[in-house]
């Protein structure tokens, strides 16, 4: 059976996730991981906060995206995500996650409502994470705590970021509409029939919706910046609580040094489901570039805590919302 070029991408990037997981994993001195690893055990409950905190706050995040006249209760709307992110995570970005979260909030909100609410909360965290990792790359280069090999490298990043940024204002400062005029165009001039379906119509209403959130309201802006910035910080902290638990203190510093280019690598890799390799890869040679140890903890750490999350949202997704739709459907 021949395969799709999307399973065969997947194919590609689960083979080099596993390659670099392997090649890792095989670099680490297992014996002080291992105590590392331990010690880090004794003070699990406290090094989870940051990422407990984490997740209430992107829940936050996209609850205030919502119109008030239609938005959900707030523990409903954290449930959701925790569930949608948990299918998400073990596909190519995420993919599945928004999908979901439509889904398991049809009988509750319109499904229009929360994919634009959704592609808001998506857009302005992604813009200030690229705001945020900019701007400690740069700092990071004239901190003169990097290799010169790693200046290098953290100075392509805050180019990168910085290019990213200028084409993404440059699209979202734009008046008027983008994919709905662009479509009508083409169903103008062609008279395709995907160009007027239904599911074309969706996409320009939630785009038309979309567009209104954003711009018609400055305190939710805000409150998103506001809950971005703070984001940032608590998975730095989760860093810094992570080499105090090993005892090897660092520098809260530091742990944004070692975050900005995790975070970034985590885009780059983003067509290896659950980030599998590269998440390993990505920490230990960072913390390794500062002239630490402690960076196979820290990758373990993330992937047991990422599996924990995952797990929960499983276990805990609003299963009455599956009920109602089954029930809708039924003749």
């Amino acid at each position: 059976m021949r395969r799709t070029v999307p399973q065969l991408i997947s194919l590609v990037a689960l083979v080099l996730g596993v390659a670099l997981f392997v090649y890792t994993m095989m670099g680490l001195d297992r014996d002080e991981t291992v105590r590392q690893v331990r010690e880090l055990g004794l003070a699990l409950p406290i090094v989870l906060i940051p990422s407990v905190i984490w997740h209430v706050m992107r829940a936050a995040g996209w609850w205030v995206c919502f119109p008030p006249e239609v938005r959900p209760s707030f523990w409903r709307v954290f449930r959701v995500r925790l569930a949608a992110d948990a299918v998400g995570y073990f596909t190519i970005r995420g993919v599945a996650s928004e999908p979901l979260r439509v889904v398991l909030l049809m009988d509750r909100v319109p499904p229009v409502v929360s994919a634009a609410a959704s592609v808001l909360e998506r857009t302005a965290m992604g813009i200030m994470s690229v705001v945020g990792v900019g701007l400690f790359a740069a700092f990071a280069v004239s901190s003169d705590m990097l290799p010169r090999a790693w200046q290098g490298v953290f100075l392509g990043i805050a180019a990168t970021a910085l290019m990213v940024l200028v084409f993404s204002l440059l699209f979202l400062m734009r008046s008027g509409r983008y994919f709905g005029p662009l479509i009508e165009k083409i169903h103008g001039r062609t008279g395709w029939k995907w160009a007027g379906g239904r599911t074309v119509r969706i996409i320009s209403a939630v785009e038309d919706l979309f567009l209104k959130l954003a711009r018609t309201d400055p305190q939710r802006i805000e409150a998103l910046v506001a809950l971005s910035v703070a984001c940032y910080a608590v998975m730095a902290l989760e860093v810094y609580l992570v080499f105090w638990a090993i005892g090897q203190p660092i520098s809260l510093w530091v742990g944004t040094i070692v975050e900005t280019f995790t975070r970034s690598a985590s885009v780059a890799s983003g067509a290896i489901p659950g980030n599998l390799g590269a998440l390993e890869a990505s920490n230990v040679a960072v913390v390794k570039a500062l002239g630490l140890v402690g960076g196979g903890t820290l990758a373990l750490f993330r992937r047991v805590r990422s599996l924990i999350f995952a797990t929960a949202g499983l276990a805990f997704y609003p299963r009455d919302t599956v009920t109602a739709v089954s029930a809708a459907e039924a003749p």
